[in-house]
């Protein structure tokens, strides 16, 4: 048995064998013409304390070495015979005590000790014998159990593993996604103003150091997002210039957690089949709002909407990578809409449970959806 199990259960169970010494202690008395009339309760209750708390100390032995030898792959015939011999053993010598005890007490008819052992062996020693057997199989059990339990843990933990790798693997195709669309513009940039390609280089670093900050937290905090989205339109209006113009959030931000990039994507989509499909300058208004037990960031553009774009229906990679991850994440508890908006444009909505954010700073453990995944802060 391994060492996990709790001593206040070994406890629990070597104390139960003092039940049989209180039961056989009324029985005796239920059962006066056996009993020496002569002998007090305390001196009864001291002989089959004697005579059934020597099982507890069986069963300690009887663990120790199920412990070391154990019924497993490889060594079951091994267990087979030493347990048969610990158990005969355990059966020969508890006949003695019961024998010695009863000619001690006087429990029974006067008769002479090995008359008594005699009688011992033909009525309790297949009693004995179950109770050996029985032992060897509450062992066996527990050890089963354990080991179940054990297995459920390890399962849930590689399960847990399993779903952060898997959103590390999405979140490192989203990183590149963005990256590669900046480095475009630097190149397309680089030959027609050297200048603004150099400012949009050094925009580009800030925006990786913000990247690096965030770790490889699957959640971090409301603020953090917005920071790391800021960097991102600051390249963005270096591209688009007097075509765009930002709205960001009035009043105090939300103090929560969302999943990480989750609005660069919205922002992104919106740029590419809003405001980049217009002729005039147009405009992207991000907002984050807390409506009950969700936290919702919505992303407006002005651009021709969803009917003059048909592949702007939320089918890019960065969309299908938040859309898988937000599932991994909250379950059925987060949605992501990108519809036409009332006032014209397109408008997406991201709504995921409501966290708050941890106080202080730095990598923790917090429970999103089913499992425990690391933020940063």
């Amino acid at each position: 048995m391994n060492g996990s199990r709790s001593w206040r259960i070994r406890a629990a169970l070597l104390g139960f064998w003092l039940l049989p010494a209180v039961i056989g202690t009324i029985g005796f008395h239920l059962v006066p013409s056996r009993l020496n009339p002569d002998l007090p309760t305390a001196s009864l209750f001291l002989s089959q304390f004697v005579m059934w708390g020597t099982w507890g100390l069986w069963t300690a032995l009887i663990w120790y070495v199920g412990d070391r030898i154990p019924f497993r792959a490889g060594q079951r015939l091994r267990a087979l015979v030493v347990h048969l011999l610990l158990g005969a053993a355990i059966v020969f010598v508890q006949i003695f005590v019961y024998a010695r005890t009863s000619v001690a007490f006087g429990l029974d008819e006067p008769r002479g000790f090995e008359s008594t052992l005699v009688i011992g062996i033909r009525s309790y020693g297949d009693v004995f014998l179950v109770i050996v057997c029985a032992i060897v199989v509450a062992q066996m059990a527990m050890r089963w159990y354990e080991e179940w339990q054990a297995g459920r843990v390890l399962a849930a933990r590689m399960s847990e593993d399993l779903a952060q790798a898997q959103l590390r693997a999405l979140q490192a195709q989203l990183n590149p996604h963005f990256l590669f669309n900046a480095l475009n513009s630097i190149v397309t940039l680089i030959g027609r103003d050297p200048a603004l390609a150099q400012q949009l280089v050094v925009r580009l670093a800030d925006l990786l150091r913000a990247t690096l900050r965030a770790g490889d937290g699957q959640v971090i905090a409301l603020t953090q997002e917005l920071e790391f989205t800021r960097r991102y339109l600051d390249i963005e209006l270096v591209r688009f210039a007097d075509r765009l113009r930002v709205e960001w959030p009035e009043g105090p931000t939300p103090d929560a957690m969302v999943p990480a990039f989750a609005l660069q994507p919205l922002v992104e989509n919106a740029l590419l089949h809003g405001i980049a499909r217009q002729t005039g300058a147009g405009v992207v208004s991000i907002s984050a709002t807390r409506e009950q037990q969700e936290l919702v960031l919505r992303v407006r553009d002005t651009g021709p909407g969803l009917s003059a774009d048909t592949s702007s229906t939320g089918a890019g990679t960065g969309l299908v990578n938040l859309r898988t991850r937000l599932e991994r994440l909250y379950g059925d508890r987060a949605t992501l809409r990108v519809q036409d908006a009332l006032t014209g444009g397109v408008e997406a909505e991201l709504r995921v449970p409501f966290v708050a954010a941890p106080d202080g700073s730095g990598t923790q453990r917090m429970t999103v959806g089913d499992s425990a995944v690391p933020v940063t802060r």
